[in-house]
Order: structure tokens, then sequence, then C-alpha cells
């Protein structure tokens, strides 16, 4: 009996040894299951962070890279030097010479002006006003005229004269060509053959298509580019502006178009060169070539050419000749001075303009602005 009992307690304890020993190993289990979760949320969440910051960094570079854009493609048309690059007091007393590869044309930045009222209603409502008397000619500069002091609004100014270009109001466009703003703008571009554009461009921001540009010297062209030059159909203005104390015979043009067709940058194929004139400024009896018609070739008349002569008594005269790479061909033997007659009159064909040999040479428009002469 005694052995049953002491079989039966060690029984018991065996029995609790083993569940003893049970719980300690699913409690070693759990908490190297509990380790190890913790390490790997810990590692993930590690992962997390990085990738996040990898993330934030590549946006960062990214916008970066936006506002540097933005502020290429908002950039004034005319380019200012970096600090780096400013001129020290000793090489600004030197020449600088252009570069070569620079390009012509300072595109314009295509935006909706604010105001709803036209430049011609502004000037028109000054004079009104009293605010600004008009005591000259539209050709001639007002006294102490200081166009450096004239505040310009080039998109504004381009978006509307290429505006009336284009609906054929050229008496609109002539009003705008003599008002200060637009003289100011043009005198930016003195002596050189660089141009302000408006208008379509291709994929590398040249002109291409039809546009508007501004030149020196108060020239303009309207009409079709390829490639950054003027190329196809259009028409190329100057109009000529003069000081108050200018002579009569200093002062007898208007203004000087060319109206045809282009190529390379330059009058080339059928066109018309036209001439207006100051009437009260010519000389009375004598005939002034007003219109050339016919063939050019870079710019040069090449081939016949329909003339006609203007008087300011309002006759006209007709003529024709031929020119051969703008030199007039003469149609017979020169004079005793040396000259050939080489224009004839249409209605008299007798009667001859005559010119010198060594002046017979590059005949055709005359003061044109281009980079391709």
């Amino acid at each position: 009996m005694k052995d049953d009992n002491n079989r039966a307690k060690l029984l018991t304890l065996g029995i609790a040894v083993i569940l003893i020993l049970i719980i300690c190993g699913i409690s070693v289990i759990i908490h190297a299951l509990n380790k190890r979760n913790s390490q790997d949320t810990g590692s993930m969440l590690q992962e997390d962070i990085l990738e996040y910051a990898n993330t934030s960094q590549e946006q960062s570079v990214t916008a970066q890279e936006i506002e540097k854009e933005e502020e290429i493609t908002e950039e004034e048309p005319e380019k200012t030097e970096s600090p780096e690059n400013q001129e020290t007091p000793e090489q600004a007393e030197k020449p600088v010479e252009p570069e070569a590869e620079e390009e012509p044309a300072v595109v314009v930045k295509q935006t909706e002006t604010s105001s709803d009222q036209t430049i011609i209603e502004e000037e028109a409502g000054k004079q009104s006003s009293g605010q600004e008397q008009k005591t000259t000619a539209k050709w001639q500069k007002e006294a102490g005229e200081n166009l450096s002091a004239v505040e310009i609004d080039l998109p504004r100014q381009m978006s509307e004269m290429k505006g009336y270009w284009e609906a054929g109001n050229m008496a609109a466009v002539e009003d705008l060509a003599y008002l200060p703003r637009y003289r100011a703008a043009s005198e930016k571009l003195s002596g050189t053959t660089k141009y302000y554009y408006y208008g379509d461009t291709d994929g590398n921001k040249r002109p291409n298509g039809k546009g508007l540009a501004m030149y020196a010297d108060n020239q303009y062209y309207y009409g079709e580019w390829k490639d950054g030059v003027r190329s196809g159909s259009g028409m190329w203005i100057k109009f000529y502006v003069y000081d108050q104390n200018a002579k009569a015979k200093d002062s007898i043009y208007l203004q000087h178009q060319y109206s045809g067709t282009w190529a390379n940058d330059l009058p080339n194929g059928d066109g018309a060169e036209h001439y207006d004139f100051i009437d009260d400024n010519l000389e009375a009896n004598v005939g002034y070539n007003r219109n050339f018609i016919g063939n050019f070739k870079n710019g040069l008349y090449h081939g016949e050419i329909y003339i006609t002569d203007y008087y300011n008594d309002g006759n006209v005269k007709e003529w024709s000749g031929t020119a051969k790479d703008g030199v007039w061909q003469p149609m017979g033997k020169k004079d005793s001075k040396g000259k050939y007659p080489v224009i004839v009159q249409l209605t008299n064909p007798d009667n001859y303009q005559w010119i010198e040999e060594k002046t017979n040479k590059n005949n055709g428009v005359d003061g044109l602005i281009s980079a391709a002469k």
C-alpha cells in the first residue's frame, strides 16, 4: 500500500515537472517569435523611412528642375548677364565683338494683355484731354525728344500691331509705327541686325509660319517665315522720321516698302518695291521713282522691271528696264558724261533715264536690314 502511494506521488511530481517544462518551452518559443516580429517590424519601418526619404529627395530634385524650366520660360526677351559674367571697368572699356552664332531673333512671349483699350485709343485720349499736344507732323520728331525715357510694353505693342496687319488695316499700322513707344522699342536694336519677333515658331523657338518682326530704323516685316528667316510671302516697311530742322530735300520719303516673295531673308522672286513721299518736300517738275515691279534676286533687281515716276502735282510716268544681279543693262552707247541709257519711258521710246557705269551696281531694295546681306 505504501509503495502504491509513493508511486502515485512520483507520477504526480513527474507530470508537474513535464507541465512546467512544456510551459517554459512555450514561453521561450513565444518570446523568440515576439523578438523576431519586433525585429521585422523595425526593419520594415526602417525600409519605409529610407524609401520615403528617397522619394522626397527625388520630388525635391524634380521640383527644382521645374522651377528652373519655369524661370527659363519666363525670362524677358533681353538677356541679363550673371554677376560672374559682368564686365569689370577695365573690360568695359574694350569693344565687345558680337557673337556670330547668336540668334538674331528675340522672340517676344505671347501673353494676353490686361487692357481692353488699344494704344491708338490711349494716344487719342491723351490728345483730347490735353495731356499731349501734337505740334509736329507724324514723321517729325518732337523737340527735345528722348526715346530712352519712353516706357514700352513689347508683348502688347507687337500683339496690337500684328492684329491690325492681319486685318489689313495699314492705316492703323502706320499710326502705331510713328508713336514714340514703338520708335523707342526699335531704337533699342540700333546698330544690329537683331529683331523682336511675335508669331509662330518651331520646336527650336525660331520664327516659323506667320509672324511680325520689328527691326532697328523703324523697320517691320509681317508675313511668312521658315527656319528662322523670312521665306514665302510677306511685306517689309520702313517708316521715316526726321528732325524738325531737316531740310526739305533731305526729307522727301515717308515710307519705303517691299511686298512679294522672300527667300534666305531677302526679296527673291516676284515682288513690288514702293515709296511714299512727303509731297510738300518734292521739287516741282521732278520725277521720283516710286514703284519697281518685277523679279528680285537676293534683294536686287533681276530681269525686266516695270517702273513708275511720281511728281508732286500727281502726274505719273511709266518706264521699263532690264537688270541682272542689280546691274541695269545698257540700252545704247554712253554719252559725253559717261552715262548709259538704262531705262526707257513706255510712252516715249526716245526718252531714257541714264546712269554712270561706276554707280551701276547693287540696284535693289535699299536700306533693308538683314543678316544675309
